[in-house]
């Protein structure tokens, strides 16, 4: 357990926000549309975040941002076709 929370604590919590909100947006995504629609959704909101923080000054683009925006979709998508 204590190698599980020193793991989770080395997180930063800008990752931890976007994990969080694509949860929050991915959700309703997964119940309501077809896996497809979800996932490119999903992409295309946080592809389309980036490049506004990109374009407006207030941060960079972040891969890492991305990935962990589709994660919690991804885990839903698989957990709801086991």
């Amino acid at each position: 357990m204590k190698k599980l929370q020193s793991f989770l604590s080395k997180i930063h919590k800008d990752k931890l926000l976007h994990f969080f909100y694509g949860t929050l947006i991915g959700a309703p995504l997964v119940a309501f549309t077809n896996p497809l629609v979800a996932l490119f959704s999903i992409s295309i909101i946080a592809i389309g975040k980036e490049l506004y923080d990109d374009l407006s000054g207030t941060g960079t683009i972040d891969v890492y941002d991305v990935i962990f925006t589709i994660i919690p979709t991804v885990l839903m998508l698989v957990s709801k076709h086991i």
